[in-house]
């Protein structure tokens, strides 16, 4: 993705937010974590979710996963 949600291009740095918030979507899926790293990825996820809503660079539902 090279675009935000309005097809403005990504700065670097919402570039890096975006690929944060993908590794975390993808731990936050790996039934294989700890309890306590499993709630700790749900909690940082919860709030980049915040951030990369805000940024109109990605919308998602995250209740949805559980998060």
């Amino acid at each position: 993705m090279t675009t935000d949600l309005l097809g403005t291009e990504l700065t670097a740095p919402e570039t890096a937010l975006l690929g944060a918030y993908d590794t975390l979507r993808a731990l936050a899926a790996d039934d294989d974590l700890a309890p306590c790293a499993a709630a700790g990825v749900r909690a940082a996820l919860a709030h980049l979710g915040v951030v990369v809503t805000d940024l109109g660079l990605r919308f998602e539902h995250l209740l949805d996963d559980g998060v």
